[in-house]
């Protein structure tokens, strides 16, 4: 009989840093037609979004024709009974049953509308304490997660045609006033789901950055990856804004890769091991003061999107490779790393073509010369005196600007 041991520590959060691959690694996902035992009887440090991925886990075990097992340790037992966890079977194989657990602690299988406004409802009940445009934007940003999922996550096995939910648990930790949720499938994935109307991407963190992009991840100009579709395609983008207006952190996991959308920055890499979807966990501070009007904020944020699809689509028209840095690489553009991958997938492919290259710097604060050297000194180089008539810059400060000044110097000389 295959034994998944689950860890003692079963967490994403390790000594502060947020570790998927520790947690990742737990999951055998080619299991078939055999007795599955899944152990978690050492485990003593777990978290109810960690436990949630399981019941995923055992849905898709179960479509393979296996038999599950558990050795529970007392913690472990007494979350999954909060949860509602027991009656896995049962949601999986009824289209109307829907988990009963303790309302504090709540895990909702996502299929259709009714299951939407329960969570929703739920969601409610951890922040009507507070400040009403606080609950609204927090009901929105879930709203628009759990309505992707309805949309790309809801799975249907080829060969018994067992239709697996999406499901949804948050929890608010009372020591650290947070919230934390996350939003889990086993769907298609995100860089499967766009690869389905733009060109193949190097891997699966910069499909990630690439859909929340304001008009990516929703209507397609080809046909689309589910049919028809109502979704404007801003959703991501102005959940992941608001997240970084509430001060939160948003973690968007899907096949191997992972983005970090934090108040400052947006940073990504490549994992390890895999997750068969997509999932959406966040970290949401309640006791902040943070001061914002949701109608306001999402005219500001639509604007933004808006302008940014014309520059983009007249980028376009002229021949150019529009590049909005923000949406890549943050507010504080530092990850070098991430511009090296991107100068190597994008970038040079688009100069050796003859392509011009268009950087929109609007709302990023800063962006030092490591970075900015590494995503375009190669460029240049190739480039030669050409690059001041390929390369085109706009909306960036005076400071951002005279560091690219200084690399194009540097670089043609």
């Amino acid at each position: 009989m295959p034994i998944i041991k689950v860890p003692s520590d079963f967490r994403f959060r390790d000594y502060g840093i947020v570790n998927f691959d520790r947690v990742l690694s737990v999951f055998d996902w080619s299991l078939k037609d055999v007795e599955v035992c899944i152990d978690l009887s050492n485990s003593t440090k777990l978290n109810y979004q960690t436990l949630s991925l399981f019941v995923l886990y055992i849905w898709k075990l179960r479509t393979q024709n296996c038999y599950i097992d558990f050795k529970h340790s007392d913690d472990s037992q007494n979350m999954w009974q909060r949860m509602g966890a027991m009656g896995w079977s049962q949601v999986l194989n009824r289209e109307n049953q829907n988990f009963v657990g303790n309302k504090y602690k709540p895990l909702i299988a996502i299929r259709n509308n009714d299951d939407f406004k329960v969570a929703l409802e739920k969601s409610q009940a951890y922040t009507e304490n507070f400040n009403l445009e606080y609950e609204k934007t927090l009901r929105y940003v879930l709203s628009e997660l759990m309505y992707n999922t309805m949309e790309h996550g809801i799975t249907i096995t080829n060969d018994n045609n067992i239709r697996i939910p999406s499901v949804i648990q948050f929890n608010w930790y009372q020591g650290k006033d947070e919230l934390s949720f996350i939003v889990a499938d086993i769907g298609i994935g995100i860089k499967r789901h766009l690869e389905k109307a733009y060109p193949g991407f190097v891997n699966h963190s910069e499909a990630i950055r690439r859909a929340i992009e304001p008009q990516v991840s929703g209507t397609f100009s080809r046909e689309s990856a589910y049919g028809s579709k109502d979704n404007a395609g801003i959703g991501l983008y102005i959940s992941s804004n608001i997240m970084r207006k509430l001060k939160a952190n948003l973690y968007i996991v899907s096949g191997k890769g992972v983005v970090h959308v934090s108040p400052t920055d947006i940073t990504s890499k490549e994992l390890q091991n895999k997750w068969p979807g997509t999932f959406v966990y966040g970290e949401v501070k309640l006791g902040t003061d943070t001061q914002f009007q949701l109608h306001s904020m999402m005219q500001e944020l639509r604007e933004k999107a808006r302008q940014e699809v014309e520059t983009k689509s007249k980028a376009e028209q002229e021949g150019n490779f529009y590049i909005h840095i923000r949406n890549y690489f943050g507010v504080y553009a530092e990850d070098k790393e991430a511009a090296k991958t991107f100068r190597d997938s994008k970038i040079i492919e688009r100069v050796e073509s003859g392509d011009q290259i268009t950087l929109d710097f609007s709302d990023v604060k800063a962006a030092p010369h490591s970075f900015l050297s590494a995503l375009l000194a190669t460029p240049i180089t190739k480039l030669g005196i050409v690059a001041y008539k390929k390369i085109k810059v706009i909306n960036a400060s005076p400071e951002i600007r005279e560091t690219i000044d200084f690399i194009l110097d540097e670089n043609t000389e």
